[in-house]
């Protein structure tokens, strides 16, 4: 079975600077072989984080977390869980990630914590902005990710300072930037796939049975 990236989307838009330059990433993954999908948190919804873990370590785990049937962490959760390999990417608001990138990032130590995300996963990071504050965007997403236990493609930090530009195509660095991620990507996961850092887990399906109006699909 081949390998599948999954393409998180943070930006309010799904038709933005932040939406067009991923799937320049997720096109490059996909010509080295790789299966992709994008998915766009403003069609999840969820709540913030509830702070379980300060009241109880042992009940910040993924069931704990799920806030009710319209909390949408649970679908995000298990697409993240079961890709191969994951890019995220958030425009910046006021020289930080979005709102609802931070708030996956809070929401993803129930998975941490748990150890259900395996040791190893690969990342690439995205950071659109309009003037300034991309680079701290990706400082802000790439030291919680890299504590959770995802590893870096080589060149897979890609960033736009977009002021002036109405499309990726008048970039061409830009362009270039993101084929060489997505293409990294792929080739760091095929070459860590099945190579666990520790005893490799099974592939998780996230379901809820306790909560009703959950479906599944």
């Amino acid at each position: 079975m081949g390998l599948h990236v999954l393409g998180v989307n943070a930006s309010a838009r799904v038709d933005g600077f932040t939406a067009e330059l991923l799937d320049a990433v997720l096109a490059a993954a996909r010509a080295k072989g790789a299966t992709t999908e994008r998915l766009d948190l403003v069609r999840h919804p969820f709540p913030f984080c509830a702070g379980n873990y300060s009241l109880d370590p042992a009940a910040c785990g993924p069931e704990a977390c799920v806030q009710g049937p319209w909390d949408g962490f649970g679908k995000v959760a298990e697409r993240i869980l079961n890709a191969d390999a994951v890019v995220f990417a958030t425009p910046v608001y006021w020289f930080s990630v979005s709102a609802r990138m931070k708030a996956l990032l809070e929401r993803m130590t129930s998975l941490e914590n748990q150890g259900l995300l395996n040791l190893g996963k690969p990342m690439a990071l995205l950071a659109v902005a309009e003037e300034e504050g991309a680079s701290q965007a990706l400082a802000q997403m790439l030291l919680p990710l890299a504590y959770m236990g995802f590893v870096l493609a080589p060149l897979g930090l890609v960033y736009a300072h977009r002021r002036g530009l109405l499309r990726l195509e008048e970039n061409p660095e830009l362009l270039e930037d993101a084929r060489i991620a997505g293409e990294n990507l792929v080739l760091l996961a095929e070459r860590l796939k099945g190579q666990g850092f520790r005893e490799p887990l099974p592939s998780f399906h996230y379901r809820l049975p306790h909560l009703p109006g959950v479906a599944a699909d």
